[in-house]
């Protein structure tokens, strides 16, 4: 009686596995939004790792054009804190931050547009500090890419299978070794670029959120 034997799986050799990762880093570093091996030329910090124009510290005269804000001391009132902290976060609504700017202006009377003014400085001053932190973050994050695509660059570069003949230096084992270190940094490569691409968007989303309280604030100076 004949007993019929299971295949044995074929694994790839060392010269399959590195030509795919040779695909997937074509793939991987091709792909990064701007280029991490090719910066957008406006943006001047080759660190910057977003497609978005990399813009430093905001000008208050970018999104107001009410009274100068310079040296307001907004802190000193407890009511106005209260109201930039709850304004300026994310998880308030817009149109609860706006109400909430209205029956603040409606609860000072006369004497609403000096604390008014007081309250965009904060909003100011916190949005733009929040938005520094996010692209100081990700200026760091792209440092690190950049390190660790030159590292995969190394790796990839490392000797391979040619045919008819076997590199002297480099067993089968180093081979499998290197081969596993290409793909864990290019999967920890392609799980940060993903991640970029929603966090590159918070700069804009913080100047959209302040050009807007900016734009209710003057409303209720008026």
């Amino acid at each position: 009686m004949r007993v019929s034997r299971r295949p044995r799986s074929r694994r790839p050799g060392w010269r399959g596995i590195t030509a795919w990762v040779a695909m997937m880093l074509i793939g991987a570093l091709g792909c990064v939004p701007a280029g991490l091996a090719q910066m957008r030329a406006g943006n001047s910090n080759p660190d910057w790792p977003c497609r978005q124009i990399l813009v430093g510290r905001l000008s208050a005269a970018a999104v107001w054009s009410g009274p100068p804000v310079d040296g307001v001391a907004w802190r000193n009132d407890p009511a106005i804190a209260a109201l930039v902290e709850k304004a300026a976060a994310r998880r308030t609504p817009l149109e609860e931050a706006g109400r909430t700017i209205g029956d603040f202006a409606r609860s000072r009377g006369a004497g609403k547009k000096k604390k008014l003014i007081a309250v965009f400085a904060g909003l100011f001053e916190t949005l733009d500090g929040e938005r520094t932190q996010v692209i100081d973050g990700l200026l760091r994050v792209g440092a690190r890419q950049k390190e660790l695509a030159d590292k995969i660059r190394a790796e990839n570069a490392l000797p391979r299978d040619t045919p008819g003949k076997e590199p002297p230096d480099v067993n089968g084992q180093e081979k499998k070794t290197v081969a596993q270190d290409v793909l864990w940094d290019l999967r920890v490569f392609d799980e940060r670029r993903q991640a970029l691409t929603y966090v590159c968007e918070s700069p804009t989303l913080i100047e959209q959120r302040l050009f807007a309280l900016a734009k209710i604030i003057q409303r209720n100076l008026e």
